[in-house]
């Protein structure tokens, strides 16, 4: 659901003139920018062009339906089950952490973020608490001394501090009787900017990199860790670029949660997988049941919050077991919808699992048609950003919570893909 925020500030922007905007005009409207840029764009910046945001971080998309919840404690349970305890590491939204006169700048005031995304991030993140799964309320940064250095300023990311600082959160709230140790902030980082890029590219102007604080762990409780010699736990981090940034994990987060928990730490985040591709190939590949992890960090940024029920369902089915329940069903899938004559109570399954021989990645929806005619209809997703050997042909759904459980009919459709042959059945 869009916010009455966001909604303000587009009608904000549409007057503005080139001489208010450090850039170019460009930058202000969805229909000027490279479509590549046009959810993101508007930009909004202050007059010296210090801070850069885009009008996809104004958005307030955090609210945990009664769906997404039911998936969610059925996650935590799932992992419980395997002897791992599933935390939430969850970036907080980035323009909390602009400077008041630089919001006033951009023509955005506090009182309005603070009642609009940043109360409804605290919501989710209670709501995650709520369901089981612990999480931290990191938007507190927001309001204390450690704002400036929580994010870059024409990068959508943390830092490496920023990212130091939310493990340690997450550390405290883990082991309430152990204050974690911060590093110290001895160290440099440099970071282009991934807004800068987009300024680059759509005004023909570099703006500088930054170059900020960066935490130095001793190598005892970094390296050593990570390479599994400490006495402590073992975790997984399975996030997106914000613990993958080019491809590995620049920001350090690992590192600090090696560092704050005195653990062995494994790192399976991706960059480009969306909330939930590198939860899904973590899943998949076998390495949470062949890892022995005792924690698993699942890191998750504010423009993509884990609360989308399509996401949460196909990893929930992931984690269920793979028992059939009777014979399957084979049918023909291709960009035209397939129906198959599937008849079942979903209370007695636990998800429908669907073989397609060399399909690992793409868009497949599932429609499940009620005895009532509700049609439910799931998207899964599998990115071709994930590494080939972290794939499955395997799509699954979870069936936990149906509005409509009586199902009379079951419809599949491979969004953009070839016709290929699909066998499906349920699990229990």
């Amino acid at each position: 659901m869009k916010s009455t925020l966001y909604a303000a500030l587009l009608a904000l922007l549409t007057p503005l003139g080139a001489a208010a905007f450090p850039y170019c005009a460009a930058l202000q409207s969805a229909d000027t920018v490279p479509k590549k840029h046009a959810k993101r764009a508007p930009f909004l910046a202050d007059n010296a062009g210090q801070w850069i945001i885009g009008q996809d971080q104004l958005k307030n998309a955090f609210e945990v339906t009664n769906e997404a919840s039911v998936l969610l404690r059925a996650i935590g349970a799932a992992f419980r089950a395997q002897g791992s305890t599933l935390v939430v590491l969850p970036a907080p939204p980035r323009p909390l952490f602009v400077p008041d006169p630089l919001l006033a700048e951009m023509g955005l005031s506090r009182a309005e973020l603070d009642a609009g995304i940043g109360s409804a991030f605290s919501g989710y993140v209670a709501a995650l608490n709520a369901t089981g799964i612990p999480a931290v309320d990191l938007s507190s940064f927001a309001t204390g001394p450690a704002r400036d250095g929580f994010y870059f300023t024409r990068d959508t990311h943390w830092t490496p501090e920023g990212a130091a600082r939310a493990v340690a959160e997450l550390a405290q709230l883990l082991r309430p009787d152990a204050a974690p140790d911060l590093p110290p902030f001895e160290g440099r980082f440099t970071e282009r900017g991934s807004l800068s890029d987009v300024v680059v590219e759509v005004c023909g102007t570099q703006p500088a990199p930054e170059i900020v604080p960066a935490p130095v762990y001793a190598q005892a409780a970094g390296a050593g860790a990570l390479l599994g010699t400490t006495d402590g736990p073992r975790a997984a981090l399975v996030g997106t670029s914000f613990s993958d940034r080019y491809q590995r994990d620049a920001y350090q987060v690992a590192d600090a949660i090696a560092h704050m928990l005195d653990a062995s730490v494994a790192n399976y985040s991706l960059t480009g997988g969306g909330p939930t591709g590198a939860m899904l190939a973590f899943i998949e590949s076998g390495a949470l049941g062949a890892g022995g992890y005792e924690v698993v960090v699942w890191e998750s940024p504010y423009t993509t919050p884990l609360n989308s029920v399509d996401g949460l369902r196909q990893v929930l089915g992931a984690l269920h077991a793979a028992t059939p329940a009777g014979p399957a069903e084979v049918a023909e899938v291709g960009d035209a919808w397939a129906e198959l004559p599937l008849a079942f109570d979903a209370a007695s399954f636990t998800a429908l699992s669907i073989e397609m021989p060399g399909v690992t990645e793409g868009k497949l929806w599932a429609e499940l048609i009620a005895e009532d005619g509700t049609r439910q209809r799931y998207r899964m997703v599998k990115s071709k950003r994930v590494p080939a050997e972290r794939r499955s042909p395997t799509w699954r759904l979870a069936l936990d919570g149906l509005a409509a459980p009586q199902i009379t009919r079951v419809k599949l459709r491979l969004q953009g893909g070839a016709r290929t042959m699909a066998e499906v059945s349920l699990l229990r």
